[in-house]
């Protein structure tokens, strides 16, 4: 239901209440309105509460952040990832979000983490928090160089003319470590891998085939807080 609808219906309500409250006789001492019968007073304070009621629903409803369930996020891993490693419920998931950890003794890449969130800023906060974009000085993660440097940017989709997400990109130790957002569903990515030799598979892993399915010709929401303000 549109804003406007919702608002007209608590006006409304709010009128056959006024209305049914001045039909009963309580102001009849500055007003000339007669006294209303028992009988339309009461259908109209029940109209007034019935719209009020109805109205103050759809506006609660519309502004409710509704948390995302496991099955949301499973329908946006990608098929190959799931095929590959063993993706189960984590053992802690984000407040208001779910999230699965997939991985398989032996497998490529060592870790990954899948999150969804109710919606585009809860999302960021969360991957700023792991990511720390402000203390990495580079500018891409496209080779092992941006890594060991330390990363962060942004990244689009399609034509190019859309932002997708934020990406950041470090070292922990001796293991390449990738944390990126897509905003088209509110989603953070994380994953590593500690084999030197499989770096350059692991960075064209992220890029190619830990993406989420789905839309690329819709703009997704832009969050209030991004590292580089896009």
């Amino acid at each position: 239901m549109p804003l406007a609808a919702k608002i007209v219906l608590i006006v409304i309500g709010v009128l056959l209440l006024i209305l049914a409250l001045i039909g009963s006789g309580i102001s009849r001492r500055l007003m000339t309105i007669p006294k209303m019968h028992r009988a339309p007073r009461i259908v109209l304070a029940v109209l007034g509460v019935l719209l009020l009621a109805g109205g103050m629903w759809g506006l609660w409803t519309g502004t409710a952040k509704h948390s995302p369930t496991l099955d949301d996020l499973r329908a946006h891993v990608p098929a190959d990832v799931k095929s590959a490693l063993n993706c189960t419920e984590a053992s802690e998931s984000p407040k208001n979000g779910v999230a699965l950890d997939c991985s398989t003794q032996g497998g490529f890449p060592d870790h990954v983490y899948y999150a969804m969130f109710p919606d585009v800023n809860s999302m960021q906060k969360y991957w700023i928090g792991k990511a720390n974009p402000s203390n990495l000085p580079g500018t891409q993660c496209n080779t092992t160089d941006d890594f060991e440097k330390g990363s962060k940017g942004t990244y689009s989709l399609g034509d190019q003319s859309i932002t997708i997400g934020d990406v950041a990109c470090s070292m922990d130790g001796n293991t390449a470590v990738v944390a990126y957002t897509d905003r088209r569903f509110n989603m953070v990515i994380m994953a590593d891998e500690s084999d030197p030799q499989k770096f350059s598979d692991f960075i064209n892993w992220v890029d190619k085939t830990s993406q989420p399915p789905g839309p690329t010709d819709t703009a997704p929401p832009t969050p209030s807080q991004t590292p580089g303000g896009s």
